[in-house]
């Protein structure tokens, strides 16, 4: 029976408050005030491990980074062929990764990947950068195909990625925070906002990939 891994890993904010004689009940101060929150992920990238045959992924994005790192093990590690990112829908991708000797070599802003048996044993490092447009909608699902050899055979193998982001928005309802989670897209048809790294990256992706018409209806809900 195959195996199923869904690693669900979700975004941690802790806040301090300074608490006194004068003020002991510091819970009723209103949170999700920008100047309260100290960012827990201080990488500029995301790390997750995995265990040999996985086959469905789910994570859940950090605040900051949309740069994700796999530990994932694999058999037959010295006899991989190749390993590629294919997606359907919107979004179309067709990517053979680049295999580097060091992973510094990536930046954080692309793919790519790298295995070194001498240091981590049937480990290969894979870095995806997932672009925010990607996400617009709550979640990416691409596949992760890679190839090795095996008795003199290619052998192919397949693991189901799901990028999850949510976007963290407060609403005031008479002086009470409600903090909600929502997609991008429903955050812009209430707000009329999305970051300026956003508009960046629809501007960057390939026009081949995106429907010309769902640009337009992305950018008519955020501006």
């Amino acid at each position: 029976m195959k195996r199923i891994l869904q690693i669900l890993l979700a975004l941690s904010t802790f806040m301090f408050i300074a608490c006194s004689s004068k003020n002991e009940y510091s819970l009723d101060e209103k949170v999700a005030h920008k100047d309260g929150f100290i960012n827990h992920y201080d990488k500029p990238y995301y790390e997750v491990f995995t265990t040999q045959g996985v086959e469905d992924l789910a994570v859940y994005l950090p605040k900051e980074t949309t740069t994700i790192r796999f530990k994932m093990k694999v058999s037959n590690l010295e006899d991989v062929i190749y390993m590629k990112l294919l997606g359907s829908g919107t979004f179309e991708i067709d990517k053979v990764l680049r295999r580097v000797e060091n992973i510094k070599d990536l930046g954080y802003e692309q793919d790519g990947y790298m295995y070194e048996p001498s240091l981590e044993k049937n480990i290969v490092t894979l870095q995806i950068y997932v672009p925010s447009i990607y996400l617009y909608n709550g979640i990416y699902k691409p596949k992760l195909i890679f190839s090795f050899k095996r008795n003199s055979r290619s052998i192919q193998e397949r693991v189901q990625l799901a990028f999850v982001k949510h976007v963290y928005s407060v609403s005031e309802n008479n002086s009470k925070e409600n903090p909600h989670y929502s997609t991008l897209s429903e955050y812009c048809e209430t707000s009329n906002k999305a970051s300026e790294d956003f508009f960046n990256q629809l501007l960057k992706v390939n026009e081949n990939r995106v429907y010309l018409e769902t640009i337009k209806d992305i950018e008519n809900s955020c501006k």
